[in-house]
């Protein structure tokens, strides 16, 4: 019967002080919710990538070199730390199939273990068959029993589809430089035995050495011992991580990880103030109510577990809520759009995250109301009941300039006091305030950050109209020189070459060669001055060269065709948003005694595009720079869509703070303004005197909110992602959108506090508790 009445008391209490609960619950869910969230959408990237690459016993490098011969194949499986290595074939081919899709096409050998397909249908025979792309069946209507032709070495090759599988190299997979984003509708892969390319080459051909490694072999040592080990016959080393499918993975993860290591923190550091802040208050309102339990002959455990419940029940609701919110909302909207392929899009929460915010929100709630009960049960019934004494009032620092101080209105002078004297209630709402207005800033300063990266690639960096991709068996420098094309040209050349670096770090990056006329290429440094393509050495682009520990004077080791190592000077770097890499002109190529031979066309026409030259059969693929653009926004839309999610939930947890702050604030003064309604203060006067106090926290809030939402948007660009050069700026837009959202949601909050005000029951507000 004890129970059931502290049970009923409970439920009244909490009741009657709904709005601060429910202000409570919302906070701790949000907070929870954002941390799971992000931190599931960045853990089920890593897992699922992680079981696929298990899946499909992905090899940890590619060693690409022509003809690659059993002895290569010794010599790189005594380095240390090499487990197993493999030969295999790997090539883009054109298909026979409606739109000319292309497919990349992998041979493997018979007893080969690695880089296998991840079977979803079907069977990969020893011998003959071939095993598609699932995605890519699907998107093109092709299973089991049908065929598809590929076009090898001028001839074509037609496949029986015995399989449908997915790959752990083509998680992410684009076809070549003109594609932005994963389209199964023109790119997928197929496997294929190696033995089937006898009729096409006369015989099985490889062009790649696939390689896997122990889980502790330095990696860095093998690259280097497996460069040796090939020669001048190498053409490239490509690390797992740094291939295009991984790469894009680990971006994505990424992005998300730096996301839930930046914003739940802020969350919770101002649910945690605003909760403690409450719970505090909350139990030292109920005073006299402990008094009376204890004249009772309560037990002080019964006591403590009575008020600690108020906490500990609002903590798990709102953790719960919290998950649910995450797993099933925050991240079930945003999974289906990182253009990953996957056997499956399971959820994965880090449970360990989510237990330590849990009992750290525990802490905030139920572990404050313990520590303030605790502290009152010190006291006797008798002086409990009498109620908290006021606290002796001092002189601010304002009465001293009697000049100011004289002049100021009676009504503004107890604003002044009251403020002062409660300094830790106006801290407390403007830190809540700050942080809340810093998430805002910093999530639309992101938001900025990343929609202007395309801007700043292909409108101040690139302006052709088209970049054309041109077969380079078919096509030389002289050729594209005498199209006589109307409009201005810029033939270039995309390559990967091997570097190594001063600290003996060695990588495959992308290289840009073109001609040192550059009229469709704007290079430019961060401050936006123009800078040229040196002819005595490369520019590098700023975010590589911070990548590879290198500056504008060092120098870097630089792989040739055929040949050996030659050392080039890192001459001039210049500012990339994203698409890092290196830049050459032509002639410094030629002296380094390679050969020019471009891969791509940039045109700006003088008028309409030329379509006899884009449908010639010199002309591979092609795309504009406004479908380049696009396409590199759709990619990052799963980033703004993340960016606006985290706007509103910043947003909604700034409604529950100042709502929350607001309502306990006017509930702790409901005596006093009784007080003053007796002694004739008008209602207009009685009101300015809490909502002033109010606006004054918000002030306060907006003013250092803006500078912390400027850290907060520039501690993400830093770690967002290692491909892209970003820096946080905050537009005044920024600034007035995150003022008009607080004053709005103050403005909303200080109307309920007005609307309780004018129903202010004096003579219930004025009984003694005596």
């Amino acid at each position: 019967m004890v129970k059931g009445a502290l049970w009923k008391k409970a439920f009244q209490d909490m009741r009657k002080s709904k709005a601060q609960f429910i202000s409570i619950f919302v906070m701790a869910a949000l907070a929870i919710g954002m941390l799971t969230g992000l931190d599931s959408l960045y853990r089920t990237v890593d897992t699922h990538s992680s079981n696929l690459y298990s899946a499909t016993n992905l090899s940890d490098l590619w060693v690409t070199v022509s003809n690659p011969s059993e002895k290569d194949l010794w010599r790189i499986g005594r380095i240390a730390g090499v487990e197993q290595v493999e030969k295999r074939f790997s090539i883009n081919a054109e298909t026979n199939l409606p739109g000319e899709p292309t497919l990349h096409v992998y041979a493997l050998e018979s007893r080969s273990t690695l880089d296998q397909p991840d079977l979803q249908a079907g069977r990969f025979g020893k011998r003959s068959g071939a095993v598609l792309d699932a995605t890519f069946a699907k998107a093109h209507g092709l299973g089991l029993g049908d065929s598809v032709s590929v076009k090898l070495n001028g001839r074509w090759l037609e496949l029986p589809i015995e399989g449908l599988a997915l790959s752990g190299e083509q998680i992410y997979s684009l076809k070549n430089s003109t594609t932005m984003t994963p389209d199964p509708n023109t790119y997928g892969f197929v496997v294929i035995r190696a033995d089937a390319l006898s009729g096409i080459y006369g015989q099985a051909v490889f062009n790649q050495i696939s390689v896997k490694t122990a889980a502790n072999a330095d990696l860095s040592s093998v690259v280097r011992q497996a460069d040796e080990a090939i020669g001048d016959r190498l053409i490239g080393i490509v690390a797992r991580d740094d291939s295009v499918s991984a790469s894009n993975v680990i971006s994505l993860a990424q992005q998300f990880k730096t996301l839930s290591n930046v914003f739940p923190a802020l969350f919770f550091l101002v649910a945690a103030l605003i909760t403690q802040s409450t719970m505090v208050r909350l139990v030292e309102n109920q005073r006299s109510q402990i008094g009376l339990l204890k004249a009772l002959g309560y037990s002080r455990r019964t006591i403590l577990w009575h008020y600690t419940s108020y906490g500990v029940f609002v903590g798990l609701a709102g953790a719960a809520a919290g998950l649910l919110l995450g797993k099933e909302g925050f991240a079930r909207i945003l999974l289906p759009q990182v253009n990953l392929v996957f056997p499956d899009y399971k959820i994965y929460v880090d449970w360990g995250h989510f237990l330590a915010a849990s009992i750290l929100l525990l802490l905030c709630t139920g572990g404050i109301s313990l520590y303030s009960c605790r502290r009152l049960l010190d006291d006797t019934p008798a002086v409990l009941l009498r109620g908290k004494p006021s606290k002796s009032g001092n002189h601010i620092f304002l009465e001293r300039m009697s000049a100011l101080w004289n002049k100021i209105k009676f009504s503004n002078k107890l604003i002044a006091r009251n403020t002062l004297k409660n300094k830790s209630r106006i801290i407390m709402s403007t830190i809540g305030v700050m942080g809340c207005t810093g998430v805002i800033v910093a999530a639309l300063s992101i938001n900025d950050m990343i929609t202007g990266i395309s801007g700043q690639i292909y409108q101040d960096t690139f302006s052709y109209d088209h970049k054309v991709l041109v077969d380079t068996s078919k096509t030389d420098s002289r050729y594209l020189n005498n199209l006589e094309l109307d409009g201005v040209t810029q033939q270039v050349q995309e390559t990967a070459v091997e570097v190594i670096c001063p600290d003996g770090r060695q990588k495959m990056e992308p290289l840009t060669i073109t001609p040192r006329e550059s009229p469709l290429i704007h290079l430019k440094t961060v401050d936006g001055a123009s800078v040229s393509i040196p002819e005595n050495g490369i520019l590098m682009t700023r975010k590589l060269c911070e990548t590879l520990g290198v500056q504008p004077g060092d120098s870097i080791r630089l792989k040739r065709s055929n040949q050996g190592y030659v050392t080039v000077p890192v001459v001039q770097s210049a500012y990339m948003a994203s698409g890092q890499g290196m830049y050459m002109t032509d002639t410094y190529w030629k002296s380094l005694n390679q050969t020019f031979q471009p891969t791509a066309l940039l045109i700006k026409w003088n008028s309409a595009p030329d379509e006899t030259f884009l449908s010639s059969d010199t002309v591979e693929d092609f795309t504009t720079r406004e479908e380049q653009e696009a396409g590199f926004s759709d990619n990052t839309q799963i980033m703004a869509l993340a960016i606006s999610l985290l706007i509103a939930m910043g947003a909604a947890l700034a409604f529950a703070v100042l709502y929350n702050c607001g309502i306990l604030n006017y509930s702790e003064r409901v005596r006093d303004l009784a007080t003053l309604r007796v002694l004739g203060f008008h209602q207009e006067e009685i009101r300015n005197l809490v909502l002033l106090e109010n606006y004054f926290s918000v002030l306060f809030g907006l003013i250092f909110g803006v500078p912390t939402g400027w850290l907060i948007a520039q501690t993400v660009a830093v770690g967002l992602d290692k491909q892209m050069d970003l820096s946080a700026g905050i537009s005044p837009q920024v600034v007035l959108i995150a003022g008009a959202v607080t004053l709005l949601f103050a403005w909303i909050t200080n109307q309920a506090v007005a609307k309780k005000m004018k129903n202010l029951d004096m003579l219930e507000a004025l009984k003694s508790v005596e």
